[in-house]
């Protein structure tokens, strides 16, 4: 029987289709624990994905919802005329 899942997470569902870039990642202690459990919670929730693919997507919908980020690339785009 499949399992529903307990709650919505904040990321989306991941493309699989979409284009991966390689990252070499350590991590230890309190945050190594939490993403173990989030990738789980995915896993229940959308399906298991590779771990470096989850928290690639994780990065990337962190940056797009920075504000802060977005106004300092509207700035620099501005500034550099696009380069």
């Amino acid at each position: 029987m499949a399992r529903t899942p307990i709650t919505t997470l904040a990321l989306a569902k991941i493309d699989l289709e979409e284009k991966t870039t390689d990252l070499k990642l350590r991590l230890k202690g309190k945050i190594a624990v939490d993403l173990a459990d989030y990738a789980r919670a995915y896993g229940q929730a959308h399906g298991v994905v590779e771990l470096e693919l989850l928290v690639a997507h994780m990065l990337g919908t962190f940056m797009d919802g920075d504000r802060g980020f977005a106004a300092w690339r509207r700035c620099e785009v501005a500034a550099t005329g696009g380069l």
